[in-house]
């Protein structure tokens, strides 16, 4: 058997046991992420991580607190968020103000060159 087919083989049998009562809600609460798996989470991203981060969230996932290394990673994204919920509001709003910036002087610039074809 190939050595991916042996790993795929081993994943498959270690299915994670469900997490004690509580231990999920703990610990999202610890890291501030109460409202976590509330809103649908539909948008995928793809994100390189060095092994410890692995490691760290594969351990989340063997000991039954997520289902997956991306509700593990979702959950402490969203945790480091919400713990600068002030700060990253502040970041979303003068994103939005650039994008109108941009947007008026992306105008101004093509009305400048419609004036000068008239």
């Amino acid at each position: 058997m190939h050595g991916l087919m042996r790993l795929a083989k081993k994943k498959t049998e270690e299915k994670p046991t469900i997490a004690r009562p509580g231990l999920r809600e703990k610990l999202l609460s610890k890291l501030a992420a109460e409202s976590f798996g509330e809103e649908e989470r539909d948008v995928p991203v793809v994100a390189r991580m060095n092994k410890k981060v692995v490691m760290t969230l594969d351990s989340l996932v063997a000991l039954g607190i997520f289902k997956s290394r991306s509700e593990a990673a979702a959950a402490l994204v969203e945790a480091a968020i919400s713990s600068r919920e002030d700060l990253f509001n502040e970041i979303r709003e003068q994103a939005t103000s650039l994008g109108r910036t941009r947007d008026e002087a992306m105008k101004e610039a093509q009305d400048a060159v419609l004036e000068r074809l008239a």
